[in-house]
């Protein structure tokens, strides 16, 4: 037995000490026809470095032996080391064997450094060489999906699929297909798409796509029934909660919305936006405690969002907790312009304090970038009129009638300030 095959049966074994020190007889031992094949098998099992050890003994006695240039270069590309690799692919010559699959090679080498153009000439000299080689229609499909150019990679995977080819690399190229219209816009195409294939026959990841896009034509149902599809499968799968949480809102069932959001936050509970959702819902349920639990949390995950900080201050406003609101908002990073909402919320739980000088001066600030909307502008007109400054009442009032013709009773009340 070959000190190559003995190592394999230790590395089979789980023992991979006695596998290394294999390793060394191996290099000083077995001919060179054994050290290759241990090579192919010890790249297919994923050890690389050992692989990639024998094949550069290997490459200094046979220069000429291309397909050993190759394998280096996936080594090298699996290293990070793309220099490397397009170093090796370059010594291949056109008239190798290996030409062609050097090609491929270098273009998936220059795609994952953004190099997009070089890679695309790279492809299209190999289907130049090989017209009807469906690894290389593939690669340029997935080349053009990866730089946005969408319709080349659908027109790609099209062809594909009109040849037979219904999976390459372990990808489904329906599944690519209808990912590719969706990018393009052409939601219900990209659903049929997804569902030729069978629903129960998708991976996680495609069905987990085609539920956001039963989302976006607004079939509720089915997007429910596909995140929940996803989580069936794998309650581990965290990106599936929200939008589940989201259809659960869009499907008028606050409860399970709410009660996939906890389920959620079990599995994640650094998504600060499974948290802002939550605290929503737990708002609306009455469910005070763990709305307050909720909004802290996703404050102290991202400080920074200023949507958790104003629903945040909201909740204060709600539970009347006045002076923990404003201290609160006076405490926010400022630099630049104040978004207006902080100037109304601060406004707002003034007003109720009574600080009617500092609300009247944060109701103004508000003012210019919140006159276009009713809601502002009927609690401005409450606090004007309150504070007894007609003028401005009447003025604010005829703006809100200008957006909001059928208020009956602010027409009543615009009506009644009129005749005083």
């Amino acid at each position: 037995m070959s000190y190559s095959e003995q190592m394999l049966d230790a590395l089979a074994e789980g023992n991979v000490d006695q596998a290394n020190l294999l390793f060394r007889s191996v290099l000083e031992h077995d001919d060179d026809e054994t050290k290759y094949n241990l090579a192919e098998e010890l790249y297919a099992l994923g050890f690389t470095g050992q692989a990639k050890r024998l094949y550069q003994e290997l490459m200094g006695r046979y220069p000429d032996q291309d397909d050993i240039k190759t394998v280096l270069a996936d080594i090298a590309v699996s290293d990070g080391d793309p220099d490397a690799a397009l170093n090796y692919l370059s010594k291949i010559q056109p008239d190798s064997e290996a030409y062609l699959e050097s090609l491929v090679t270098a273009a998936d080498v220059y795609q994952t450094q953004g190099m997009y153009e070089v890679s695309e000439q790279k492809l299209l000299q190999a289907q130049a060489i090989a017209p009807d080689e469906p690894v290389i229609a593939f690669a340029l499909g997935e080349l053009y999906f990866d730089w946005g150019h969408y319709p080349q990679a659908q027109q790609a995977y099209a062809q594909l699929l009109a040849a037979g080819e219904t999976e390459l690399a372990g990808v489904d190229v329906q599944a690519r297909l209808a990912a590719t219209l969706a990018q393009l816009g052409q939601y219900e195409d990209a659903i049929a798409t997804y569902e030729a294939d069978g629903i129960n026959q998708l991976d996680l990841n495609n069905r987990f796509q085609l539920g956001g896009l039963y989302y976006l034509v607004q079939d509720y149902r089915a997007a429910i029934d596909a995140f929940s599809g996803v989580l069936e499968q794998d309650q581990s799968f965290a990106s599936a909660y929200l939008p589940l949480a989201q259809a659960y809102v869009a499907d008028n069932q606050p409860d399970m919305a709410l009660e996939t959001i906890q389920d959620g936050v079990m599995v994640d509970d650094t998504n600060p936006d499974l948290y802002a959702l939550g605290a929503d819902l737990a708002i609306k349920a009455e469910q005070n405690d763990l709305a307050e639990n909720y909004l802290q949390k996703a404050l102290a995950i991202d400080p920074e969002n200023l949507t958790n900080a104003l629903a945040w201050s909201n909740y204060l406003y709600l539970a009347e907790r006045d002076e923990d609101n404003i201290a609160f908002l006076n405490g926010l990073d400022q630099e630049g312009e104040v978004d207006p909402q902080i100037n109304w919320n601060l406004a707002k739980s003034e007003a109720r304090l009574d600080e009617i000088d500092q609300a009247r001066e944060h109701y103004l600030l508000a003012f210019n970038r919140l006159q276009t909307q009713p809601d502002f502008l009927h609690d401005i007109i409450d606090f004007f009129q309150m504070t007894g400054a007609i003028d401005e009442t009447k003025a604010a009032m005829q703006r809100y009638l200008q957006l909001v013709p059928d208020d009956l009773d602010m027409q009543e009340r615009y009506d009644r300030l009129i005749a005083d």
